[in-house]
Order: structure tokens, then C-alpha cells, then sequence
């Protein structure tokens, strides 16, 4: 009886462990068709960055694809970063080469102090107001002036047979103190102070200066005025880059009575404004400058 119930035990478990067996395999083939009969679908991931430096755009695409069988996912995402840089120029009143600024004149030129000297626009500027030190000494007329005053008077003997040359041109420190004092002593310094200029004060002095003499024609005096000679210088000087530096009737502007022999190089482009189609402008009048001695 007992064997008999063993026997029946393990046939029991022997049963089960068979059905458990085919509803497992029964239940794995119906899950696989049900997969199969499933459409597989495609995720796509897309990421743009776009990063913009100074007028510079550069734009990266990453795209990744994934299989799945359950669900599909679609994710962008964009990211701008924009950076500006801003140059901050700094304006400066001190110029390199070009001096310190001294001042602005009624006209608006900048007036700038460079090693001694005084300058407007540019300009070596050298009258009652404006000086030069007492040590400064080019030795010569610059070359440039001695260039074209020597093309002017080159000119002028083709145009007329006549000899024209600088008779009174670089004048040093020293020179011009001995020449001043000298009229000072003959009619006084307010008489001297309408044609002399005081040492330092004198456009001889920078080497940019001459005045002119014609055979046969009175040298540097009144007696030179209205002449032949005089007139053409007054209708060509500008055209070689000089102007009457001392017009008629601009004594209250430049400081000094009506010189027709007296020329300063500035170059052709400021010789033909002042120039002003024969009725000169006087370099005070055109920067807004003053000529007037401090006592």
C-alpha cells in the first residue's frame, strides 16, 4: 500500500512537470509570432548648435538614429551663444611725432608744441605771438623751399631774361638779435617792430623764408613794390608752393607793414588757398591766430 503511493506521487509530478513543459514552449512560439507581426520603427535624435563669435557663424549637425521596437522618439534641441566685441579707441591729445597740444585756434585748428616750436595745422608757424627757441638752427634753407625757389627763379628768367635769386634767405638767432637792435637804435622799437622782427620771432630763423632781389630792381625795400618783378611773384609764387607772406593793408592781421619781396613755403595746396585768386590770405587769418607780441 505504501509502495503503491509513491508510485502514484511520482507519476503526479511527472504529469505536471510534462504539461508546465508544453505550455512554456506554446507560450514562447505565440509571443514570437506576436513580435514578428510587430513593424519595427526608427528614433531620430537631432541636436544643432549654433555659436556665433564677431560676425562668425559655424553650425554642427549630429543626427543619431536608433532602432526600437516599442515606441519612436523625436528630440531637437538648438542652442545660440552670440558674443560681441566692442574695440575701444582711445583719442589722444598727445601725438606721437606730432607734439603735445598747446591749444585750438578760433578756428578750430589744433595748435601743437613739438621740440620748441609751435605748429597749426601742421604748419611751422613763426610770427609776434608764435617763437622759436633761440638754439634752433637748420643752418639753411630747407631743402625743399631751396627746390622750388630755385625752379621759380628759373622760370621767371625764361619769362623775362632777368635774374632773380634770394638775396636774404636762413637768418641764425644771433643774426636776427644784431639786425634788430640795429633799427631799434634808428627808429625805435615801435618803428623797428613794423618791419623787423625780434630775434626768435623771425620766419628766417626756420629756413622756410627768403626775400627776393631782381637784377636792376631795388633789393628788399618799398622801392620794390608794384614793380614788374613784384607783380609776377604776386600772380606766380603760389604755383610753386609759396605765399606773400605780408600782404598790402593785412599789417593789423600779420603784424608787419606790406612786404612785395618777402616769401614763405607751404607747399602748393595751402600756396593756392591763401593765393585766393590774387587777393591773399594771410596765414593768421586762415588759421585764426593772433601775431602780437606779449608786451
Amino acid at each position: 500500500m505504501k509502495n503503491k503511493k509513491i508510485i502514484y506521487i511520482i507519476i503526479v509530478l511527472i504529469l505536471g512537470l510534462t504539461v508546465f513543459g508544453v505550455t512554456k514552449i506554446f507560450t514562447k512560439d505565440n509571443n514570437e509570432e506576436k513580435t514578428e507581426n510587430k513593424p519595427s520603427t526608427t528614433s531620430s535624435t537631432t541636436v544643432t548648435t549654433t555659436t556665433t563669435t564677431s560676425a562668425t557663424t559655424t553650425t554642427t549637425t549630429t543626427t543619431t538614429q536608433k532602432k526600437t521596437t516599442t515606441k519612436t522618439t523625436t528630440k531637437s534641441t538648438t542652442t545660440t551663444k552670440t558674443t560681441t566685441t566692442t574695440k575701444k579707441v582711445e583719442e589722444k591729445t598727445e601725438k606721437e611725432d606730432n607734439g603735445s597740444l598747446a591749444g585750438t585756434s578760433s578756428k578750430g585748428y589744433e595748435i601743437t608744441y613739438k621740440n620748441g616750436k609751435y605748429y597749426v595745422d601742421g604748419y611751422l608757424i613763426v610770427n609776434k605771438t608764435y617763437k622759436l627757441p633761440s638754439d634752433y638752427n637748420p643752418g639753411s634753407l630747407d631743402s625743399k623751399t631751396k627746390s622750388a625757389a630755385n625752379e621759380m627763379f628759373a622760370d621767371f628768367k625764361a619769362a623775362t631774361g632777368t635774374k632773380m635769386w634770394a638775396q636774404s634767405g636762413f637768418r641764425s638767432y644771433d643774426t636776427q638779435k644784431s639786425i634788430y637792435e640795429r633799427y631799434v637804435r634808428r627808429d625805435g622799437q615801435k618803428g623797428a617792430d613794423r618791419y623787423s622782427a625780434r630775434p626768435g620771432h623771425s620766419e628766417h630763423q626756420s629756413g622756410l623764408a627768403f626775400d627776393v632781389c631782381v637784377t636792376g630792381y631795388s633789393c628788399i625795400s618799398s622801392g620794390f613794390n608794384d614793380t614788374a618783378p613784384a607783380k609776377w611773384l604776386d600772380a606766380n609764387a603760389y604755383k610753386y608752393g609759396f605765399i606773400l607772406r605780408y600782404p598790402k593793408g593785412k599789417e593789423n592781421e600779420t603784424g608787419y607793414k606790406h612786404e612785395s619781396w618777402h616769401f614763405r613755403y607751404v607747399g602748393e595746396e595751402l600756396a593756392k588757398k591763401l593765393y585766393n585768386d590774387g587777393d591773399w590770405i594771410t596765414m593768421e587769418d586762415y588759421f585764426g591766430i593772433t601775431s602780437k607780441y606779449a608786451d
